[in-house]
């Protein structure tokens, strides 16, 4: 099995789909991160551990989410492709069974070109040492996020783009229509952002 952080595994809370439409409107200051309280994140997803919410803060400093949009489309991501924010390794399966570059992170880092990459960026040996993505899963994973450019999708909302830019094969039907359910109550959590207090 996957190590994972303390948390019930629970499917992240359903939206309505029109609701966060009528919000409060975009915010657009291009030197304020949009940050995240414990309810805020329980809000859109809560089968998520308390802890996540300092390393989540971190990935979204590190890339730049200053809007609702890139925020919810970052949390809404690694939200499903995490299991709530409590898969740091991926579970028993092919890919496992046959690299030692299987998913790590909440991103699921995978294969040798982006261990190695990521490696070369973060100043860390991947490589040699994959093992060390969990314990730097906020650095591995916001490199990640900016150097695949996925805010050119969280920008216009594209949550189909964005998929299959991190996973061609999550691309699936009921794959993405989970995606567009935690994608949308993140962005009605964070326009109603004055009603969950931390």
């Amino acid at each position: 099995m996957g190590r994972r952080q303390r948390g019930h595994r629970n499917a992240p809370a359903r939206a309505g789909l029109d609701v966060w439409k009528h919000r409060a409107a975009e915010r657009h200051s291009s030197d304020v991160t949009i940050t995240l309280t414990t309810a805020q994140l329980r809000a859109i997803c809560p089968g998520a551990p308390a802890g996540a919410v300092a390393a989540l803060n971190v990935i979204l400093a590190r890339t730049q989410s200053v809007t609702d949009l890139r925020a919810a489309m970052l949390v809404a991501q690694l939200a499903v492709r995490s299991d709530s924010f409590t898969l740091l390794e991926e579970e028993d399966g092919s890919r496992r069974a046959l690299t030692p570059y299987f998913g790590r992170g909440w991103i699921q880092l995978t294969g040798l070109r982006n261990y190695r990459a990521a490696g070369a960026a973060l100043a860390l040996d991947l490589v040699k040492h994959p093992e060390l993505v969990v314990p730097h899963n906020a650095e591995v994973t916001a490199w990640f996020w900016s150097a695949h450019r996925l805010h050119a999708f969280s920008d216009v909302g594209d949550v189909h783009g964005c998929t299959r830019a991190i996973d061609w094969t999550a691309t699936r039907p009921r794959q993405l229509a989970l995606r567009r359910v935690v994608y949308e109550q993140a962005r009605w959590v964070l326009a109603g952002s004055r009603h969950f207090a931390a």
